[in-house]
């Protein structure tokens, strides 16, 4: 592989002749694992091949869905923790993260993530999800609070965008997630070296 660029390929552990949302329930899995690999606990309790460089990216990842931005949570900020919940109240991801700023503080956030293979988002969705998450963490502020809406379409659609936008959700189709954690780096990115990550973030669904 080239060290200029990422050579992203065609990937077939998702793809075959059907066109069915159960590719959701792969995503949530992936996903959860990713946001997992983000944090310092998962090293401390011995999980297999988080190198430096896959948690590195995984940071990245955990920030955009975050903050919007890949360096948010920086090389000072650490991950302590990442406790995810699949499917918790028909909510596709709930996850419960701790970080801790330069200064030693340590703060909680809380990320929900509606996650679309093909299909779109049904009436009153995200109002739903949204307002059963607020209610679990009343005690968090609105700014520790995240919302966002995943989607492996390559565009999302104009109805599902604004339905984020009114609801409070960041949209981002995967290609959006990667550009945006690794726009800094893409130039000279190379594979994490885990095949589980480099399966899913870095071939082309």
């Amino acid at each position: 592989m080239e060290k200029d660029s990422i050579k992203r390929k065609l990937s077939l552990f998702m793809r075959d002749s059907s066109d069915s949302d159960s590719k959701e329930l792969v995503v949530d899995f992936f996903l959860s694992w990713t946001l997992r690999c983000a944090s310092e606990e998962a090293i401390v309790k011995g999980a297999n091949n988080i190198t430096p460089q896959l948690q590195e990216y995984c940071r990245r990842i955990l920030s955009v869905f975050l903050f919007d931005d890949a360096l948010k949570i920086g090389t000072c900020t650490q991950v302590l923790s990442v406790k995810v919940r699949k499917q918790w109240q028909r909510i596709d991801l709930c996850a419960e993260i701790i970080l801790k700023n330069p200064l030693c503080i340590e703060s909680k956030h809380v990320l929900l993530i509606e996650n679309k293979a093909y299909s779109t988002l049904r009436h009153n969705q995200l109002e739903t999800y949204k307002a059963i998450f607020e209610k679990e963490y009343a005690d968090l502020s609105e700014e520790n609070r995240h919302y966002c809406y995943f989607t492996l379409r390559d565009v999302i659609c104009p109805q599902d965008f604004e339905t984020c936008k009114v609801n409070g959700f960041k949209a981002y189709t995967m290609d959006d997630v990667f550009n945006k954690a690794m726009e800094d780096i893409r130039s000279n990115m190379e594979p994490s070296g885990n095949d589980i990550f480099d399966e899913f973030w870095l071939t082309n669904w």
